[in-house]
């Protein structure tokens, strides 16, 4: 026979209060409700098993407590192909969970089909999801931008220093005694967040009298891969190769494996990212982004406009520095 639900009644004769003060307590207003009152609820929730009725709870309070995730516009797959931005969401969702929020992923035609399913909006900032920031900004909804887009939209922005990157891995390289360096990036305007980092890299070579050398391409790991295959076949392999994201870095390594080529001896890598666990473990250096900073800021900054009710909310656009890790690849 099924358990039957516990019901917020239950709770309150548990716990010695009125199911209005549970009901206060659950929807995260108890600021003025006494400490052992709140320990009394809390308790008596975790004896029943209590689960709030999410339905109910969205009629009275308006709020669906769900966040949407947005990375692209495309299928699923790039949600799972890209390590970082996995973890980020791994962080996001825990962190927002605290918080009393679930995390969805969603694509844009889901977003506006689907809008009254979310309170707020996270979306990676890139070409393809910049075509849809004049419709989503129209939704009445909190949105923020991970990374930043080329106009601006009146979106939180939350992003690290790439231009920083850039100045950095060329700086980094450089120091090494790598003066034959190409960069691998995205194409021009795909992805704001990646022009700033090739126009840093681009400036720090400048300053030391060098040429910049950029291949452009998806920056997957096949990327990576098919880039070195290419460049070793037609006897063009430079000293470093300074790849924007660490997905193709690792592309690079395992086709340095492949044909036999010592790194950093016979060409040095360099990533951007610091992917958590993978790119220590190939001893990858590369430039960290404070991904968990990132995550906890974002969801901060999205609950922080979702509770407003209603009120407006200056946008903000919170930029964090960048780190070096300097390992056994450059």
């Amino acid at each position: 026979m099924a358990k039957q639900r516990v019901t917020l009644v239950q709770v309150a004769k548990d716990a010695g209060v009125s199911p209005a003060t549970v009901s206060h307590f659950m929807n995260g207003n108890f600021h003025r409700m006494r400490p052992e009152t709140r320990e009394k609820i809390s308790d008596s929730i975790t004896k029943l098993g209590y689960q709030a009725n999410p339905v109910a709870k969205s009629l009275i309070t308006g709020k669906m407590y769900t966040i949407g995730l947005v990375l692209s516009n495309s299928t699923y797959d790039g949600y799972f192909e890209d390590l970082y931005f996995l973890h980020f969401a791994k962080v996001l969702k825990q962190q927002l969970k605290n918080m009393g929020y679930k995390l969805i992923l969603l694509d844009f035609d889901e977003i506006f089909m689907n809008i009254q399913m979310v309170d707020g909006i996270i979306v990676k900032a890139t070409l393809e999801t910049e075509k849809f920031m004049p419709r989503l900004m129209d939704l009445n909804v909190p949105v923020i931008t991970i990374g930043r887009h080329n106009l601006s939209y009146g979106a939180h922005i939350v992003r690290v220093n790439d231009y920083q990157c850039g100045q950095t891995g060329v700086d980094h390289l450089m120091s090494r005694g790598y003066h034959k360096i190409i960069i691998l990036t995205y194409p021009h305007g795909q992805v704001p967040g990646f022009d700033d980092r090739l126009n840093g890299a681009s400036q720090a070579m400048q300053e030391k009298g060098n040429l910049t050398t950029v291949i452009t391409g998806d920056m997957t790991e096949s990327f990576g891969y098919d880039t070195v295959m290419q460049l070793h076949s037609n006897g063009q392999l430079p000293q470093a190769l300074f790849c924007l994201n660490d997905i193709s870095a690792i592309g690079v390594l395992k086709a340095c494996k492949e044909l036999n080529l010592s790194v950093p001896e016979n060409l040095a890598v360099l990533g951007v990212d610091d992917m958590p666990t993978v790119s220590e473990l190939l001893s990858l250096s590369t430039i960290r982004h404070p991904i968990n900073e990132l995550a906890l800021n974002a969801s901060e900054l999205i609950i922080q406009s979702v509770e407003t009710k209603g009120e407006p909310v200056q946008p903000v656009d919170r930029m964090f520095p960048i780190e070096l890790m300097a390992r056994h690849t450059s």
